[in-house]
């Protein structure tokens, strides 16, 4: 009996790595680092923005990934951290970002709309962090990276930089990895002795 609740415990841990049709909150923050380190031969696209934003103008904007990753049909999604202004569209809200949502998971490109701040002194920045799927409902196989952009309001008078990107798994991402595996090392030397 012991050994058949240890192994409902690692199936449970081991099961806790799971699709995210409804988007992903700010976990994602620093990328899709569930599903291993950014591949470069995934390229992340942002088109439609301008060199200088109109505080009283809306973009439109179209957000794609291009990646080798195969699936039977093209599923992907999605994390933006903008620093200023609204975005809409085929995005959803979600912890202080910008996600897609289940029905909009079976894409790789999607139509969105930037309204800018009223302000026109901002750098208006954006992190794009996306993922290719290949829909076997594990994190293996899937390729993901990320881009990030500029916008200067018309009166913005600094430096303009992209934000650079750390796609490292956070400290809190970290420690829960480090907490599961020695959880999951733990349940097996304990059913390894029974």
């Amino acid at each position: 009996m012991r050994k058949l609740v240890i192994l409902l415990i690692l199936i449970t841990l081991i099961s806790q790595t799971q699709a995210r049709p409804n988007g992903i909150d700010s976990s994602g923050n620093n990328g899709c680092v569930c599903h291993g380190a950014a591949d470069d031969s995934t390229s992340v696209n942002l088109e439609g923005l301008p060199e200088i934003y109109n505080t009283s103008a809306t973009y439109q904007l179209t957000l794609s990934i291009d990646s080798e990753v195969e699936a039977n049909n093209p599923q992907g999604g999605f994390r933006i951290i903008l620093s200023h202004g609204i975005l809409s569209g085929e995005v959803v809200e979600l912890d202080g970002g910008y996600t897609h949502n289940e029905s909009t998971n079976n894409q790789r490109s999607w139509n969105l709309i930037w309204t800018p701040p009223e302000s026109s002194d901002e750098l208006v920045t954006f992190t794009v962090h996306a993922n290719a799927v290949n829909g076997n409902d594990e994190s293996t196989g899937d390729e993901w990276n990320s881009n990030s952009y500029a916008v200067p309001g018309p009166d913005y008078d600094g430096d303009i930089e992209k934000p650079n990107i750390d796609s490292s798994a956070s400290s809190a991402q970290k420690i829960v990895a480090a907490i599961g595996l020695i959880a999951v090392i733990s349940l097996v030397i304990i059913a390894v002795r029974d």
